[in-house]
């Protein structure tokens, strides 16, 4: 009635005994906190990496005193996921304005 597969899961089981499947959901649950923990910490680590970026290139247009539409295109990208990550940023937000009121190519002198 038993297929192969179930027949073997049961036989191990049999063989480790309660201790042995205690340390392994031990094992298991550790691996996967640390696991978890990692993944937090280097989600942490590219939100900061993204602001920093965005903030960064928001100053350097700001100082050109203009933005090509391929390079707004591109911050709002970054800012939209950046926004997806993070939630509602003030910040941001305004910077976004500033880079979407600048003009899209060099001001004539």
């Amino acid at each position: 009635m038993f297929t192969e597969h179930v027949k073997n899961f049961i036989y191990w089981l049999a063989l480790l005994g309660v201790p042995g499947i205690f340390t392994m959901v031990v094992f298991l649950f550790k691996t996967l906190m640390n696991a978890i923990r990692s993944v937090t910490i280097l989600q942490k680590a590219q939100k900061a990496q993204m602001r920093s970026q965005l903030l960064k290139q928001h100053d350097e247009y700001m100082a050109q005193g203009y933005i090509e539409q391929i390079y707004l295109d591109d911050w709002i990208n970054q800012y939209d996921a950046y926004h997806q990550l993070v939630g509602a940023n003030a910040v941001l937000d305004a910077r976004k304005i500033d880079l979407i009121n600048l003009p899209n190519h060099k001001p004539a002198c």
